[in-house]
């Protein structure tokens, strides 16, 4: 007879697969604030924000909000075509996950958008997966833009050229394999199954097969390149309207960076934020933005005091942001605890469609802001 009760062996699995993810995510964000903030000198760093002048958090918070409109918009396109769903029911759902990915670790707050959506607009867990996985791929390669633009009017320094060319690799990857899945979904799905069925071991086959193929499926209401062109443009509008936000925010201090810095430093940092870090990418937003502020002459004590209100002034605008939401809508963090615990037990939640949860990796990666 077995001793341990089947819902107390369920919490251990959860607690299991949560632990490793929170301690690799906090060693990551651990190594990241060492490498930012080494050399601080508190007095400095203090002086600095008792000389800082915080009126500008006002504008930069409001540009940021409506930046956060603008991809609430984006993902509205994205899920046009399996339903429409207007902006102002969409809002609240995008607001609520992204603040859970300041309290949650590894990105959960994908995961958490997902089900809201599921729950509050009837989308298949494929649909939304697909939708995010797009927004996460069109925000890295509009990073890479930024690094791009930045070559062609003043250079890249040789510390960013390896961060480029990787992120190039990796999201250029990305984007080619979301596109192959927009025109030749079938030839896709013919090709994972041939290599599934090469690579993978026998009792695991089935069960991989049938959650790439309801990934790949989820793509159907995203099969349009004129969409995807559209969202590109919407991607390029959301990231420059907060780098502006980031821009405001440096005249608290008394800075100020030219075009060609601000894409390094905006391109760097939210590249930075595809590493698995712990909540609201601590550590993994920073360093990079403090890296290049530093190297572009700004005293180190400086980029420390602008990165950590800058950092503050985002996770607080996007925690409270959802916290709103979650009271209006009557929703707890309770619930949201116990609806992710649901989907790492070994009864999976499941949609309509049968699509796992699960499937995607709470981690993808995804710039930051």
């Amino acid at each position: 007879m077995n001793s341990i009760p089947e819902e107390a062996r369920r919490g251990r699995t959860i607690n299991v697969r949560v632990g490793w993810r929170v301690v690799v995510g906090l060693m990551v964000s651990g190594a990241s604030l060492y490498i930012a903030i080494h050399n601080l000198q508190p007095r400095d760093v203090w002086l600095a924000f008792r000389q800082a002048q915080y009126l500008w958090i006002v504008p930069a918070v409001a540009l940021y909000l409506l930046a956060l409109v603008a991809r609430t918009a984006r993902w509205q396109t994205l899920l046009s075509s399996e339903r429409h769903i207007p902006l102002h029911e969409l809002l609240p759902t995008m607001a609520m996950g992204r603040g859970a990915n300041n309290v949650y670790p590894f990105r959960t707050g994908e995961i958490v958008r997902v089900l809201l959506l599921r729950r509050r607009n009837a989308v298949s867990a494929a649909a939304g997966l697909a939708s995010i996985l797009v927004e996460r791929v069109f925000d890295g390669l509009t990073m890479i833009l930024f690094l791009i633009l930045a070559a062609l009017i003043g250079g890249i320094p040789v510390y960013l050229r390896y961060i480029l060319w990787a992120a190039v690799a990796v999201f250029g990857a990305a984007l080619a394999l979301v596109y192959a899945i927009v025109l030749w979904p079938s030839l896709v799905e013919h090709v994972a199954e041939w290599l599934i069925a090469r690579l993978v071991p026998h009792r695991f086959r089935l069960q991989l097969y049938g959650i790439t193929v309801r990934f790949i499926r989820g793509f159907a209401s995203i099969r349009s390149v004129g969409k995807l062109t559209l969202v590109l443009g919407a991607s390029l509008a959301v990231w420059a309207a907060e780098t502006l936000s980031y821009r405001l925010l440096m005249n608290s201090f008394g800075f100020g960076l030219n075009f060609h810095h601000l894409l390094l430093m905006s391109g760097a940092a939210n590249l930075g934020t595809a590493l698995p870090s712990g909540p609201g990418n601590l550590g993994t937003f920073d360093a990079p933005s403090i890296l290049v502020l530093t190297r572009v002459g700004v005293p180190q004590n400086t980029a420390i005091s602008y990165q950590t209100l800058l950092h503050a002034v985002l996770w607080c605008t996007e925690t409270l942001a959802g916290l709103w939401f979650m009271w209006r809508g009557g929703l707890r963090k309770a619930d949201l605890d116990q609806t992710l615990a649901a989907t790492g037990s070994s009864q999976p939640a499941r949609d309509q469609d049968g699509a796992d949860v699960r499937s995607t990796s709470a981690g993808s990666a995804r710039p930051r802001h």
